[in-house]
């Protein structure tokens, strides 16, 4: 691989990780780290398995979820190795509460700030920490028409068909 390739490779795990997240994939977030690998997550710490089931249950009352991601700039610091910061934008929607009609959003700044790995053919994340800026709750009033394609947190999501 080329060092161009390379960093493509590691953009793509970033981006899976946000799609894996937000259409709550949990095989795909697990594919994006190294099965030893430690995050360190806010209010979570410690393995790649134990972040699965931590999104799992956090995410259990989230209707709607989006990460984006920019700012990625990779630090090759050998052959296998790179160091990578990312900045991300997070909103998570709760559920609509019996007899509302506003619902909380999450609105989350943060930098991912990753060791990423080369091993058997694939860069994945070695270890994350996510570095906060700021966390914000606010109200909305979803309005989004019947008729348009809503999006979905499973298989049934259009980006699947």
């Amino acid at each position: 691989m080329t060092r161009v390739e390379d960093r493509i490779a590691i953009e793509n795990v970033l981006y899976s990780y946000a799609r894996a997240v937000d259409r709550l994939d949990f095989d795909g977030i697990r594919a994006c780290y190294f099965p030893e690998a430690i995050d360190d997550h806010g209010g979570y710490r410690g393995t790649a398995e134990g972040l699965v089931e931590d999104i799992r249950a956090r995410h259990a009352t989230i209707d709607s979820s989006q990460h984006f991601i920019s700012n990625v700039l990779v630090e090759f610091t050998g052959a296998d190795s790179a160091a990578v910061e990312s900045y991300c934008l997070c909103y998570l929607r709760q559920l609509l509460a019996e007899g509302e009609t506003t619902q909380l959003l999450a609105t989350i700044r943060c930098r991912y700030v990753d060791r990423f790995e080369y091993r058997a053919g694939c860069w994945r994340i070695a270890a994350r920490t996510v570095v906060f800026d700021e966390y914000r709750m606010s109200r909305i009033a979803d309005e989004l028409p019947a008729s348009w394609v809503r999006s979905a947190r499973d298989r049934t999501d259009p980006v699947y068909g």
